[in-house]
Parts: structure tokens; C-alpha cells; sequence
């Protein structure tokens, strides 16, 4: 049972949009996404908007929450690509739904396929046979337009070119043709939702949000830091921020119409927000519990330990990424040891119980004494009082992004990403940890082959689909196709090489 949910009469509305969220329930309903295209789209009196997600189950026709049919009765079926291990189960999803897996394939019964989110915008070639166009940008930019042109053109697949004229949208069947990406140049200007859909369910349940029954907050959009790694930080400049009075007023109304007593503030560089001490002593002072995500360790304040505290939140999470200041002034993350161990220091004096903390493995210009440094660091997080029981150390080996300075870096082989993280965990370990997770090499390795590939891994990314998405999968479907992933990731790109993203333009 769900709050707030939207269910509307299919005969009174022109456009049928089935919204789907390429993973199980749980995850799509943590996402600021899925409540804001839901509201977006049920804001329009001739769309009706239902949601969809990958069934638990396997081998069970997807169908949509509200009414309960199947995807072939909608108009447009619009996916959501917020990462790319996702790429599986929207094949999975259209192959259990019956609707051909290729643009080429389709005729005008079958409804219109879609796509947005970061991956899109990131590099949507992998993906490009399968759907019909790519939104690439911010949904309120473009998705009435599309909406509208949508229902003016009789037959909308055979006249797919319409929408190329659309700022932001990328009709991959016409060739890799030219695509700037649409954005919204102020956030205050953008609606936000108020009454959320809130699932009612214990928070053990295996339906139940990562944030639990909480009004989603989105604060800001988009990041102006430029770390070299990462992609919201360079496909999505600049960063935008909601003013405090618009925030205000969200959190007076939201909470109250979706029921919750907690607010989650939603943004890639929340902490940079101008006015987010304050924000968080409006939440926490208005009575509401308070969650946040990564924080940033140069504004990190006993002021904002002490709403975490009041707020019920008992873990705080940073972002080193490197062990040295060297290899951080590289990423472009330059906060000395000294910063890092200040705020921690701060987070327990104020009472904050445990610490989360992010890793990356295999940065360019990484050495040995970068890795041992990461478990000197921690070694001394733990001589400022924090035991090992309440420390939490998360480790992804690097993966070259898109769009970013590192997109022309070969990620190392196998092999040696391997080593080094053995040699980091056996070290951490060493120390009495046992909260220490890492992403799989092997899935690095598929991860960053999805992000940097073309077209061709689309053959895989079907396999995979229909026989299971597993690492025994992956390298079958390697052998069968003869396409070996690690071209697209161990070799460096020439910087005067066409990249097959080179047609994205995300730049402002």
C-alpha cells in the first residue's frame, strides 16, 4: 500500500506514459527521480503516468502499479538510466513485455521507447538500438515539448526526425547526429513535488526506500567541484540551488501531505548549498528527523554535527577517494590529512557514532604509498576514539567516466586492480575492521566497458539479458560475439580519436 499514489481515468487522457524504473521496487523508490517525473508528468491533465518496476521474480511480465497492465498498453514507455548495470534489466524488462527489442523491429502498435538520466546523457551509445530517442538533459526542459509533439504527429515512429528538432533529445536510428544537452538554468523556476508517494511498510521490509518513509528533498542539482572522476561533476554543471525560502516552504507543506516526520536532502553537492547549515537547522527545529548524504569535509562544522545528532542520524559519510594529499590535488579533491582528521574529530565530539568512508582504487598516478597511506589515515581515525567496529570503509576501483579529464585513461588490468585491493583489505583488516565493501574488479571491468563503449555491446548486453546476468554470462557472451570488453577500458584513447560519446554535448 502506497500514499499518495495517482490513478487516472485512461479514457479521459491522451497520452498513456508508463514510467520505469530499470531496478526492483526498494531502489526505484529511493530515488528523487521517480517522485519528481511521476509528479511532472501527472501535473499534465491528458497524460496519465503509472509506474513500473523490475519484478522481483524472474521471468514475470512487468506491469504497471497503478491499473496493472502490461507495458504494451502504453503510449510511451519512458526508462530512467541512473547506472549502467542497469542496461540489462531494461532489455529484461521489454523482452518479458513482448515488445521488440529493437527500434527496427517496431511498428506503430508497439508504443514509443524512451530513455533519460545520467546515462543518457553520459554516452548512450551501448543502448542506442534500443530505444527510440534519448532525452539528454533536465526532464522539465524538454518533456512537455516532446509530450506535445508527441500527440500533434499521427505516426510518431515513422516520423521520429520531429522529435531530433527538440534541444536535447537524440534520435539514435537517424545517425550520431549532434545533441546539446537542455537544461534549466534556475531550480526555484522548476516545480517540486509535495505529496510524495510514500510506500506503507515496515522499514525491514524488502519494499521499504533506503531512506525510509521520508520526504525527498531536492536541494540542489548538478556540481561545480570538477573532480576529475566524476561524472555529475562535469555533465551536469553548473550547480544549481533551490533558494532557502522555496525550501522552506517545501518543508512546511511536503512532510505534512506525504505523511512522513523525516525529510532526505537530494543532491549530488548538497553540502555546498549556501545556505545548508541553515537548511538543516530548519528541518531539525521544525520538528523533523534529518538525513544526509556524503558530506563535505572542508564544511563540515560542529553546527552541523549537532542537526545530524538532534536530526536521528547516527552515521556521516565522507569522500577522501586517495590516501595522500598528492593523489587527492590530482582528483582534484584537495583536502590534507589534517582536514579530513578535524572533521572527524569534530563528528565524534559532537556524538556522531559511526563514520562512512569512500575509496577509490587504481586512480592514475596511484601508487603503493598512496594505498598504505589510506590505512594510515584510518589508523589514525581510529587513535581519535572511533573504534573499528564504527568505522565503515567503502572501496570502488576507478572507472574512467565520459566527459571528464579521465575519460581518455585506461583503467589497469585486471590483475592488478585485483592485487591492489587485496592488499588494501588485507591491510584495513588488519586494524580489526569489519564493516569494509568493494566493488568486484570483474564488475569494474563490465562497468567501465558500458560507460566507454559503442554500439556493438549491445549484441552482449541481449545475451545477457535472456541468460542471466552473471560474470559466467558476461564472458560467454564475450566469446560468442568476439568482442573482448577489456579494448574499450585497459588501452588509453587517442586525444584526437572521435569518442563514440563525442556527439553529447553536456557542456552549458
Amino acid at each position: 500500500m502506497e500514499v499518495n499514489v495517482v490513478k487516472k481515468d485512461w479514457r479521459k487522457v491522451d497520452l498513456r506514459f508508463a514510467f520505469v524504473y530499470p531496478n526492483v521496487y526498494r531502489v526505484g523508490m529511493s530515488s528523487f527521480t521517480t517522485q519528481l517525473l511521476y509528479f511532472l508528468l501527472n501535473s499534465r491533465e491528458d497524460v496519465a503516468c503509472e509506474r513500473c518496476f523490475l519484478p522481483y521474480q524472474r521471468n514475470v511480465s512487468p506491469i504497471s502499479l497503478e491499473s496493472g497492465r502490461g507495458l504494451r498498453d502504453f503510449d510511451v514507455i519512458g526508462f530512467t538510466l541512473q547506472f549502467e548495470t542497469d542496461y540489462v534489466n531494461v532489455v529484461d524488462i521489454l523482452r518479458r513485455s513482448g515488445i521488440p527489442l529493437y527500434t527496427k523491429d517496431r511498428s506503430e502498435r508497439d508504443p514509443l521507447i524512451i530513455a533519460g538520466g545520467p546515462c543518457a546523457w553520459e554516452n548512450p551509445e551501448p543502448v542506442s538500438d534500443f530505444f527510440d530517442l534519448f532525452i539528454i538533459g533536465d526532464a522539465e526542459a524538454v518533456l512537455d515539448k516532446f509530450i506535445d509533439v508527441f500527440l500533434e504527429v499521427k505516426k510518431p515512429r515513422e516520423n521520429l526526425e520531429v522529435f531530433a528538432e527538440i534541444e536535447g533529445i537524440y534520435v539514435p536510428s537517424l545517425g550520431k547526429h549532434y545533441v546539446k544537452r537542455a537544461w534549466i538554468r534556475k531550480l526555484d523556476d522548476c516545480p517540486h513535488p509535495i505529496a510524495e508517494v510514500i510506500p506503507q511498510v515496515d522499514e525491514n521490509s524488502s519494499f521499504a526506500p533506503v531512506f525510509g518513509k521520508s520526504f525527498l528533498l531536492e536541494a540542489t542539482r548538478g556540481c561545480s567541484r570538477g573532480c576529475s572522476f566524476c561524472l555529475i561533476g562535469f555533465q551536469n554543471r553548473p550547480m544549481r540551488a533551490r533558494s532557502f525560502e522555496f525550501l522552506r516552504k517545501l518543508i512546511d507543506e511536503g512532510p505534512k501531505f506525504s505523511g512522513v516526520n523525516k525529510v532526505s536532502l537530494i543532491g549530488s553537492a548538497v553540502a555546498d548549498h549556501p545556505n545548508f547549515e541553515d537548511l538543516c537547522w530548519y528541518v531539525v527545529d521544525s520538528g523533523f528527523e534529518l538525513s544526509v548524504p556524503s558530506l563535505r569535509i572542508d564544511g563540515f562544522s560542529e553546527s552541523i554535527a549537532e542537526t545530524l545528532i538532534k536530526g536521528g542520524q547516527k552515521t556521516v559519510t565522507f569522500a577522501p577517494e586517495a590516501g595522500t594529499f598528492r593523489l587527492r590535488q590530482i582528483v582534484n579533491k584537495p583536502f590534507t590529512d589534517e582536514q579530513i582528521l578535524s572533521a572527524i574529530s569534530i563528528a565524534k565530539e559532537c556524538g556522531i557514532k559511526h563514520v562512512k568512508l569512500y575509496f577509490i582504487v587504481g586512480l592514475p598516478n596511484e601508487t603503493e604509498e598512496d594505498l598504505k597511506s589510506i590505512t594510515d589515515l584510518i589508523r589514525k581515525i581510529i587513535e581519535l576514539g572511533y573504534s573499528a567496529r564504527d568505522l565503515h570503509v567503502s572501496i570502488t576501483p576507478f572507472i574512467p567516466k565520459p566527459h571528464t579529464p579521465f575519460q581518455w585513461v585506461a583503467q589497469l588490468p585486471l590483475k592488478e586492480i585485483r592485487r591492489r585491493l587485496n592488499f588494501l583489505v588485507s591491510d584495513l583488516r588488519k586494524l580489526g575492521l569489519n564493516y569494509i565493501d568493494y566493488l568486484d574488479p570483474r564488475w569494474a571491468k563490465i562497468q567501465a566497458a558500458l560507460s566507454l563503449g559503442d554500439r556493438r555491446l549491445g549484441k552482449l548486453i541481449e545475451y545477457v539479458a535472456e541468460h542471466g546476468n552473471n560474470l559466467g554470462t558476461w564472458r560467454r557472451a564475450q566469446k560468442i560475439f568476439n568482442i573482448d570488453l577489456t579494448r574499450y577500458v585497459d588501452e588509453a584513447r587517442s586525444l584526437d580519436k572521435e569518442l563514440p560519446w563525442s556527439h553529447i554535448d553536456v557542456g552549458v
